[in-house]
């Protein structure tokens, strides 16, 4: 595919740049991109009027290394110029591999049969197009892409019979008049429905840094264990502070797997888990090439803890993170700084208290006393959490579109009923007929009770009524302890126990007694409402639901089940104003917590009366 570096650019400024960040510091994010872009170019004898070659394909290791040794620059200044050719880099493999919808997307701007007949369909009815598509329950955007020329994709099928039905033709006849390439083959969903984030994850992905489990030492891991041993246990000799404890699990109520490093006996422990990973990729820049933004020490320099005192190291690191996020400072950086905080602090930091840790780093790092070096790190990572405002994964994304309909739900409940369809289309008696069953039900209780991943993975069912769906004379309940809850100490402090609508009754009924048991057949005795397909624990639950919703629900590029933990409470809010209690019930989390997530509603709302006094005022 030919592009041409002013195409590049665009495209970089449009997918580094969020609509919702800070405008300024972004663009001068993009300023400094673009500088050092014209300035790689000027030593490949090339502008910005040029088209990408070699220079940013094949040959861009050798030249770029080529490029940043001849500066004579601030090493500091080197190294951001490095970042910022990699992110170039980036986005030219991102619009190559796009190539192909892109040309579809050229290709669809000629009038065909299919967009002159609808836009005579939307001609002879008394509605305006975005009416029409309320209507149907389809996309508003949608039918007006294709009243401009495009065309839709294998995805938008259904949502093109519900138009054709709204302007009273036959099923199919604009169906029937779409190219024949475009029946069967699904292309990539329109930029419109392109997420940065998951754009800049995806191609982030390929530089894995972070250092195996296998590759670290013995002695490392010993002093990971005596870590783990003094933020898990009941009593450590080491002052620590209450809210500074890891909770540990049964492992029958862990949600995921963990890795060795976080399990202890018959426990394992999710933040140590996390912990770990955070460890394990800081380990991994410290040891990554500098020309590749890293700090180039070798693997058994780095085997302790104690860099995580080391102001400089955490400094570099907390910087090529921000690099790698187009330069928002969110809670990946805090997460980290929190971590840094706590084990620096001066009251209970776990390094602080135990300066015997100096030894173990190298000479050069460690020329002040140890106390000093953590008393600097602490207030240097103290200011990167305070600046750790921005968002570089914006929940509302995946729905926006639905979001902006005026029954967003509806979508949804077409997307239950397609999978119905679908379990009566599959042989009588298969475990695919109980999979598309499975899947309806949990879409609908996750409508109904939208709570977290965790509870749906281990949500569990007994005959005997023991389980966490149970059913009572006047119908099915859904019951959680507080320790089943993400934030038991916090917002989830007390127990859950609360009704499932009447209307999906039957459909619980015939799932528990029809279809689950298919799913269930090698393992009979597992206790999980949603199992998976092989009757194992369903772990990638997230990964499915976010796969049948792209696939069923044309409107978006699909989400996940947190996705309904926004959608269905701002459906409710819209509806409801300020009734923010009953929010606070169905999420089960804090009402100062929802009120704080959901403000803009109320200020929605405020608008909302403002107009209605506005247009009371006389005119005249």
């Amino acid at each position: 595919m030919l592009i041409t570096y002013k195409d590049l650019i665009n495209h970089h400024k449009t997918l580094n740049i969020d609509k919702d960040g800070n405008k300024k510091s972004q663009n001068q994010i993009f300023k400094n991109h673009l500088s050092t872009l014209v300035s790689y170019l000027a030593y490949n004898g090339k502008t910005v009027d040029s088209n990408v070659g070699v220079e940013m394909l094949a040959d861009f290791d050798k030249r770029s290394r080529k490029y940043l040794e001849q500066l004579q620059l601030a090493p500091r200044t080197i190294s951001d110029r490095r970042s910022h050719l990699r992110a170039w880099e980036v986005s030219v493999h991102f619009l190559r591999s796009n190539g192909e919808a892109m040309r579809a997307q050229k290709r669809q701007n000629k009038i065909t049969d299919f967009t002159q007949a609808l836009r005579n369909a939307v001609a002879s009815q008394d509605q305006a197009p975005k009416a029409i598509a309320r209507k149907a329950g389809a996309s508003t955007s949608a039918i007006a892409r294709w009243l401009k020329g495009a065309l839709p994709n294998e995805r938008a099928l259904p949502s093109l019979t519900r138009i054709e039905h709204a302007l009273g033709l036959k099923r199919n006849e604009l169906r029937d008049l779409l190219p024949p390439s475009r029946l069967p083959d699904c292309i990539k969903a329109p930029t419109s429905q392109t997420i940065p984030y998951r754009a800049r994850h995806k191609a982030l992905t390929q530089d894995r840094f972070a250092l195996d489990e296998a590759d670290l030492s013995p002695d490392f891991m010993h002093e990971w264990r005596e870590f783990f041993r003094y933020k898990t246990a009941v009593h450590t000799r080491l002052k620590r502070s209450r809210r500074s404890v890891w909770r540990c699990l049964p492992k029958a109520k862990l949600a995921t797997q963990l890795c060795a490093a976080a399990l202890s006996g018959d426990f394992g422990c999710v933040t140590a888990d996390m912990t770990f990973g955070q460890v394990r990729r800081y380990l991994g820049f410290l040891c990554k090439p500098a020309s590749e933004g890293g700090m180039g020490l070798r693997p058994e320099e780095v085997m302790t803890l104690a860099w995580l005192a080391v102001p400089e190291a955490v400094n570099s690191y907390l910087e090529f993170m921000t690099r790698r996020s187009a330069g928002v400072i969110h809670r990946g950086q805090k997460n980290f700084a929190s971590l840094v905080c706590s084990l620096t602090t001066r009251d209970h930091g776990y390094l602080y208290q135990q300066p015997r840790f100096a030894q173990r780093l190298p000479a050069h790092f460690s020329s002040s006393s140890f106390e000093t070096m953590c008393d600097e790190t602490y207030f240097l990572a103290r200011e990167w959490k305070d600046k750790a405002t921005g968002m570089s994964r914006n929940p509302e994304e995946p729905i926006r579109a639905l979001l902006a309909l005026s029954e967003p739900l509806t979508p949804v409940f077409r997307a239950i009923q397609s999978l119905d369809e679908q379990a009566a289309s599959a042989a009588p008696g298969s475990r695919d007929e109980a999979v598309h069953k499975r899947n309806a039900l949990l879409l609908s209780m996750l409508v109904a009770n939208p709570l977290r991943r965790r509870n749906y993975v281990l949500m569990s069912y007994a005959e005997d009524g023991s389980g966490n769906l149970y059913q009572r004379q006047d119908g099915w309940r859904l019951r959680f302890e507080a320790s089943d809850f993400k934030n038991e100490r916090g917002a989830a402090n007390k127990a859950y126990d609360a009704p499932l609508p009447r209307d999906i009754s039957a459909r619980i009924e015939e799932y528990l007694e029809e279809f689950r048991p298919r799913l269930l057949k090698n393992n009979p005795s597992a206790l999980w409402v949603f199992p998976s397909r092989t009757g194992t624990l369903w772990e990638n639950i997230s990964k499915q639901v976010e796969d049948l919703t792209r696939r069923l629900i044309p409107e978006t590029p699909g989400f996940s089940p947190h996705a309904l933990r926004h959608l269905v409470p701002t459906d409710y809010l819209r509806k409801h104003p300020n009734d923010f209690p009953t929010v606070a019930l169905l999420l089960h989390d804090r009402l100062e917590t929802v009120m704080t997530n959901y403000a803009h509603l109320r200020q929605d709302d405020s608008f909302g009366r403002w107009e209605e006094h506005m247009q009371k005022v006389p005119r005249k």
